[in-house]
């Protein structure tokens, strides 16, 4: 009883506090945190013409130059306009084979096998690659080793030897790779989709030997000529150094290399259609891999803001998601699902949704995930929703420009992608002034219910349901790929 007795006391005193006086009383902590004042986040973005250097060579080299001498470090990042975009259907994977040979072949006056023992000794970096959209090289030496660095930087950018052996190698590498890619299930849900979407773009093509095999030492040493031209070319260098001497250096390695008068062919474009319907990818596995999606939008689009800020929500904020939430949380379907609206594409990017479940709930999984993209296109969102997801893109945003060769190496991307070199000074402003109208007008322009493609890897015949109701069924068979 005396226990009762004081429990009541404690109750009526807590009472008496919340109602006595109209309010509770609110700690010293609480009131301290009500008190503070968050500012917006605003980005201190060098600039091009004050911080950092834009310079150009006589021969249309594009460099940017951005000093910091708070560590003894000195790395040059470069890109050029260049690609597997631009591979012809016979040759497709020549642009990848040019970024490989590149570096394990050396130059020729050094082997790449030498390179990599002085890299090592000096603690170094000094890489080869070539993209879908573009390639390049990149150094990374302690400032101490400026001098060997460019040296070696230069010659592989101008002088690749392109030797017969380390091009079999990596065609042998490539070869292996499409002998064991139908291991990989996520690799199979993502090679089916992007080809359904794309089709014979090159952004869909299935890579096959028939069109590797062939490749020759010849073939790189005509690519490596025609596209890697100091007038298609940016370098991006920052650092531990002193600007005018390292302008002066690069002149001295790269200001005789031969511009050319060669345009850029064209850039094949994406046919805007769509190709609805559920692709049921045989393989004999315990589990459904799932891919849901369609083309998107591009760069250049200015819904693209809202458009982030309307998948974060959807899939792409990790566990707050509205996917995650339903699909993982709720239902305990799956480990991992999200969805990605890609909107840095030069041209029509895509939008897809995936997951992984167990067979047996393959059908719930992709009926949630239907519902949910439905569901935000017709419904929209909450206030709560988009303050969430605003205040965690602009707060993520920041780790862009955490290091001088991000700083320099993302305002040379502007200019090489043809965006305005004053982009960054109104990039948080596109985002805070998105309203839940926003979300709402571009999810149900840009989410089409009706023009889903399913691309689903797993056994059929385990799934709970058929999956027609989602639209047309075609079943495609796993073969084993053609390697003679």
């Amino acid at each position: 009883m005396k226990k009762l007795a004081l429990l009541l006391i404690i109750l009526i005193g807590m009472f008496g506090l919340v109602f006595g006086q109209g309010a509770p009383t609110k700690s010293p902590g609480s009131k301290l945190i009500e008190e503070l004042a968050i500012k917006p986040i605003q980005l201190n973005i060098p600039e091009v013409g004050k911080e950092v250097e834009r310079v150009v060579l006589d021969n249309g080299l594009i460099v940017y130059l951005y000093e910091d001498h708070r560590l003894p470090i000195f790395n040059i990042s470069t890109m050029i306009h260049c690609g597997a975009i631009f591979d012809s259907p016979e040759k497709n994977g020549l642009s990848g084979l040019v970024g490989t040979v590149m570096r394990t072949g050396g130059t020729k006056t050094i082997s790449g096998d030498s390179i990599n023992i002085l890299m090592e000794y000096i603690g170094g970096t000094l890489e080869s690659y070539v993209g879908m959209e573009n390639g390049g090289v990149s150094l990374d030496v302690l400032s101490k080793d400026i001098d060997l660095g460019l040296k070696l930087y230069a010659d592989l950018l101008r002088n690749p030897a392109f030797p017969q052996e380390k091009l079999d190698l990596a065609k042998a590498d490539i070869k292996n790779s499409i002998k064991r890619r139908d291991d990989n299930p996520t690799g199979v849900v993502n090679r089916y989709f992007d080809n359904i979407i794309y089709g014979e773009h090159p952004f869909g093509r299935i890579l096959d030997w028939s069109s590797v095999k062939n490749i020759t030492v010849q073939d790189l040493i005509d690519y490596h000529k025609g596209y890697f031209v100091p007038n298609q070319t940016m370098l991006a260098v920052s650092g531990d150094f002193n600007k005018d001497e390292i302008i002066q250096k690069l002149k001295n390695y790269l200001g005789d290399w031969p511009k050319s008068n060669e345009p850029l062919p064209p850039y094949p474009p994406v046919a805007y259609k769509f190709h609805p319907g559920v692709y049921e990818v045989k393989k004999d596995i315990n589990q459904g891999y799932i891919a849901i999606g369609e083309l998107g939008i591009r760069r250049d689009n200015p819904d693209r803001f809202a458009v982030g800020i309307m998948n974060y929500i959807l899939g792409g904020g990790s566990f707050t998601s509205r996917l995650t939430s339903k699909v993982r949380s709720d239902e305990g379907l799956a480990y991992h699902v999200g969805s990605t609206f890609e909107t840095d594409s030069r041209d029509y990017g895509t939008f897809d949704a995936q997951c992984q479940t167990k067979c047996a709930t393959t059908f719930k999984a992709i009926d949630l995930m239907t519902t949910e993209i439905k569901k935000i296109r017709e419904q929209g969102v909450t206030d709560q929703e988009l303050k969430e997801a605003r205040d965690a893109v602009i707060n993520r945003f920041v780790f862009t420009f955490e290091s001088p060769a991000r700083i320099v190496g993302n305002l040379m991307n502007l200019e090489f992608n043809g965006r305005p070199l004053d982009y960054y000074k109104t990039y948080l402003d596109n985002y805070r002034k998105i309203t839940t109208a926003d979300i709402k007008r571009v999810a149900k322009e840009y989410l089409k219910p009706d023009q889903l493609s399913y691309v689903i890897v797993g056994m059929p015949d385990k799934f709970e349901k058929p999956l027609d109701v989602f639209g047309p069924l075609k079943v495609i068979e796993l073969t084993p790929p053609a390697l003679d």
